[in-house]
């Protein structure tokens, strides 16, 4: 491990805290102001590039303005021989991630919703000034031993990618990342709360969502797998709370959460129910001040009309009918709290005028997720478009149930035999046996579930149908000529406008251009029959190395040889590329760059050691 330096600028260093690929973070002394700093040295060189020292600044400067609770103070930018640093708060407390990784401490549910919420205050507020994370992860984000729960690197990841000599990973984390981000489109606030979902069921579940044995199988699961339902991971997860997970991690942004405000709403209403002020002595944080005026107000909102898309989950105003697993939820903390010997009498009186409202809230959180079940019904839990493996209910109550679907429609089956009804309809259940519904629609996959004893008493059951895959109009739009290519076959010439249709069950769909480096899978999704893709405009990489030796090397960018460095001038399409220097001794290197449309990127190699 090299030696620190003794001092950078006017800061005594005293150790090395972290070394990443965006920089080396050192614990450091301010002896004017007699406190403790943290100094990060960035994996950048403006050494000869006026401009991209010039837009460091003025992007440092942006996140620098930001003052928030939950986002780390920067207090300095520097430059020390070309390289620049950022001054920060020193911070006590573990990141995220050592805590996810440590077998001795367990965080209970709610304060991992309370370590969500802060997340999502603190990029709320960067987001409201303009400004997008882009490396959302659990290294990235601080707990304090207060709870306090801090943002670290706010803007490094869009600092690293300004044309400037990088080393290390491509920008940002791939378990991580939106797929917007992947396909290097631009990206808003709803990347940042993409990753956000990630951590939480991360946080919630113990894993990933998407995961794979190499960075490129996880982006590609990210691309077009599904996440394991965090049902199968943690059953006893509130039904809402899965929900929230679900938009979050939605691979359309438009999908997803709009803001971070609408995320950290939502999932403080689902730990109020589980954090009722029982006991204002037992709880501790930032948050809690067991005091029930934080909480009643949103109580009160909820049995208020609303219209629809205003409120804090936008969506159609949900009926007011509570669902039993809510009721039952509600009901128990109740109970805790009368079984409770040290709850004062009034204490039980205000947890028991919650119930009703706890309930309300918590079906509001599940019920006005884009596609949810409507009000009064239960969804059902099996994946759209399941047909086999439903587990079979024994026993199932007699009595009638009504059946809905969304959309309305479907063909009803009773245990594989058609009943002659499409939903919305009233199906009279003898109670032996297995009761196990079929539904079928033209143009939906069909979906097999069996009815529960929940279910019949409810009196109604509602499903939600997944979309058959379709052929796809796919358009494309390109700043230079591309050609479309399906596996191997060229589906459409170079052009820089495409109209074509793509057909399910087929290969990837590849934007190509040799001479600009390009070759992009486009993202299709084959349940919506339209797809759109835009080609930014073209940057220009510049390849130094300097050393008489390396000069001799080859350069190959994406694995396209490019001769002898230096290469001052070529052009290359936007987004990430993968920089080698091959040396016939063997010392070669490697580089990620990502390359900004209409500018000119530099990578510089140097000799190793």
């Amino acid at each position: 491990m090299p030696t620190p330096p003794k001092t950078i600028g006017r800061y005594d260093i005293i150790e090395m805290v972290g070394k990443g690929g965006m920089g080396v973070l050192y614990r450091g002394h301010d002896p004017k102001l007699e406190r403790d700093v943290a100094v990060k040295m960035m994996h950048v060189d403006f050494t000869g590039d006026d401009t991209a020292r010039e837009r460091f600044q003025r992007e440092a400067r942006a996140v620098a303005r930001l003052q928030h609770r939950n986002v780390v103070t920067i207090h300095e930018l520097g430059d020390l021989d070309g390289t620049p640093y950022i001054v920060m708060e020193f911070l006590s407390g573990q990141d995220l991630e050592h805590i996810l990784k440590s077998t001795t401490t367990t965080l209970p549910l709610v304060k991992k919703l309370d370590i969500g919420i802060q997340l999502c205050e603190g990029l709320g507020y960067a987001h409201d000034q303009g400004i997008v994370h882009r490396d959302i992860k659990p290294g990235n984000v601080r707990v304090l031993e207060d709870g306090t729960v801090k943002i670290l690197d706010f803007g490094i990841a869009k600092f690293a990618m300004s044309s400037v000599t990088q080393s290390g990973t491509v920008m940002g984390t791939p378990s991580y990342m939106a797929p917007e981000q992947i396909m290097g489109q631009p990206v808003d606030g709803r990347a940042d709360l993409f990753s956000t979902g990630v951590l939480l069921y991360e946080l919630l579940a113990g894993k990933k969502p998407f995961t794979g044995d190499s960075p490129t199988s996880v982006v590609y699961q990210i691309m077009h797998g599904e996440a394991t339902s965090i049902r199968e991971l943690v059953p006893d997860i509130p039904d809402a709370l899965a929900e929230v997970v679900s938009r979050a991690l939605e691979k359309d942004p438009a999908q997803r959460y709009a803001k971070a405000s609408e995320l950290a709403s939502d999932l403080q209403m689902v730990k109020m129910m589980l954090d009722l002020p029982l006991h204002p002595k037992e709880r501790t944080g930032p948050h809690s001040t067991g005091d029930t005026t934080t909480i009643m107000p949103q109580l009160y909102a909820t049995s208020r009309p609303k219209t629809p898309g205003t409120g804090p989950i936008s969506g159609p105003v949900p009926d007011t009918r509570m669902r039993p697993t809510a009721v039952a939820e509600a009901a128990d903390v109740a109970a805790r709290a009368r079984k409770d010997e040290g709850a004062q009498p009034h204490v039980i009186y205000i947890v028991g005028g919650l119930v009703v409202g706890i309930a309300l809230i918590f079906g509001y959180v599940g019920m006005n997720r884009p596609g949810a079940a409507p009000a009064g019904g239960n969804a059902a839990t099996t994946s759209p478009g399941a047909s086999a493996g439903a587990p079979a209910a024994t026993n199932t109550p007699s009595g009638n149930i009504e059946l809905t679907s969304a959309p309305s429609g479907a063909t009803i089956a009773l245990n594989g035999v058609d009943t002659g009804k499409v939903t919305p309809a009233t199906l009279a259940i003898g109670g032996s046996g297995k009761s196990e519904i079929t539904l079928a629609l033209k143009g939906y996959k069909p979906l097999t579930a069996a009815l529960t004893a929940d279910d019949m008493e409810a009196g109604k059951k509602n499903f939600r149908l997944g979309l058959e895959p379709q052929a796809v109009r796919l358009t494309v739009t390109s700043a230079f000529p591309v050609e479309l290519v399906q596996g191997s076959k060229v589906i459409s010439p170079a052009a820089t406008k495409h109209e074509v249709t793509v057909q399910p069950g087929g290969a990837s769909v590849s934007a190509r251009n040799g001479e600009l480096l390009l070759n992009q899978v486009l993202p299709i999704d084959f349940t919506r029959g339209r797809a759109e893709s835009t080609i930014r405009a073209a940057g220009i990489l510049a390849v130094f190395a300097q050393g008489g030796t390396l000069e001799t090397c080859s350069v190959e960018v994406d694995g396209t040889d490019l001769g002898n460095p230096p290469i001052s001038k070529k052009a290359i399409a936007a987004g990430p590329h993968t920089v080698q220097l091959k040396c016939a001794d063997g010392k070669g290197d490697s580089r990620k760059v990502d390359v900004t449309p209409g500018e000119r990127s530099v990578v510089t190699f140097t000799p190793k050691g």
